[in-house]
């Protein structure tokens, strides 16, 4: 269940920076920021998945 928690957590955090970065106030600076935090919770994302797989083998 800590697994699911946390994926839930960094998806949550997805979000919110990918609603940042679709707004009209920012700029491609900012944007290219917020895409290597994206990047960075997605490959922790990824790697929960993975674990999860691993053990319902």
């Amino acid at each position: 269940m800590e697994d699911l928690d946390r994926a839930q957590y960094l998806l949550e955090r997805m979000l919110d920076l990918a609603e940042v970065s679709a707004g009209d106030s920012c700029t491609d600076r900012r944007r290219a920021t917020l895409q290597k935090g994206f990047a960075f919770l997605q490959a922790e994302v990824l790697e929960i998945l993975d674990k999860t797989d691993e053990g319902d083998t």
